[in-house]
């Protein structure tokens, strides 16, 4: 689904902070955070639990390894340096120069100076998503779609990529990935720094969904902002829902039918 699809809604009466609880409160309560696949992963209940999960984590990396790539597209757009310095923090924290979450020593020792990239590509590997995998295997195109229309929303300007990135994606992450890790606990053998990319996000999130919200609300300050904030937010949610609604009919497949179809995807795709 293209962003220009999505019909957006009038924003609620006021601007300001007002405006930005309402689209919070709406994404919150969104199919992106309370959706059947979600809830799959968290019960493991998946006809094979080890083939969903690996799964999931090649597909998600499609979208989640540009992420630096996504704040630094909206810290372009941005007015204000004050705006930008916030952005370029957290990016800072993407790139491994900061961690304070509450995590065993022998933990975060595995953690601090490493991207959070490399992190997840850590995760994946511990799955057996290895070289010999990525040579079998090639993103599903809604993978694709999701990572190529993300970024083309980053980039829009910086009410649409605020909207995106802040309102559509750190303030719901930490409940999503809440549900993942949970799933991770029960359902796999992963160990605590294998799975540490859920761990971290789990926490680090909510502080970069608190300075997101800050500046939606600043950006705020007429009906036009607002609603270019409502149609980021609202456009991101949208693409992480149909990633979610097509990754729970692969589940449901037999193995060899969804490494078929992936075998016959010709896209190209490096993992950076």
């Amino acid at each position: 689904m293209e962003p220009s699809d999505l019909k957006c809604k009038p924003p609620p009466d006021g601007v300001g902070a007002d405006f930005i609880a309402a689209l919070s409160a709406e994404a919150l309560a969104s199919a992106a955070v309370n959706h059947p696949y979600l809830h799959a992963i968290r019960d493991g209940d998946f006809p094979d639990v080890e083939q969903a999960l690996r799964d999931f984590a090649f597909e998600y990396g499609c979208y989640s390894h540009r992420f630096t790539r996504y704040v630094s597209a909206v810290i372009e757009n941005l007015d204000s340096e004050v705006h930008r310095d916030i952005l370029r923090a957290n990016l800072a924290e993407e790139q491994g120069n900061a961690h304070d979450a509450d995590l065993p020593p022998a933990v975060l020792a595995t953690v601090s100076g490493q991207p959070h990239t490399v992190l997840y590509r850590r995760f994946q590997e511990a799955l057996g998503i290895d070289a010999s995998y990525r040579q079998r295997r090639r993103p599903s195109p809604i993978s694709l779609s999701w990572q190529q229309q993300f970024t083309r929303l980053c980039e829009t300007n910086a009410c649409v990529g605020v909207g995106a990135i802040g309102i559509g994606t750190e303030l719901i992450v930490s409940p999503i990935y809440e549900q993942i890790l949970t799933g991770l606990k029960r359902h796999s053998r992963l160990t605590d720094t294998e799975r540490v990319f859920f761990d971290l996000h789990s926490e680090c999130d909510d502080q970069h969904a608190s300075d997101l919200l800050m500046i939606a609300e600043s950006l705020a300050h007429d009906a036009e902002a607002c609603e270019q904030i409502a149609y980021g937010a609202r456009a991101a949610i949208a693409m992480r829902v149909s990633f979610w609604d097509a990754m729970l009919e692969q589940s449901r497949q037999p193995s060899h039918a969804v490494v078929d179809r992936a075998c016959n995807n010709e896209t190209e795709y490096t993992v950076s």
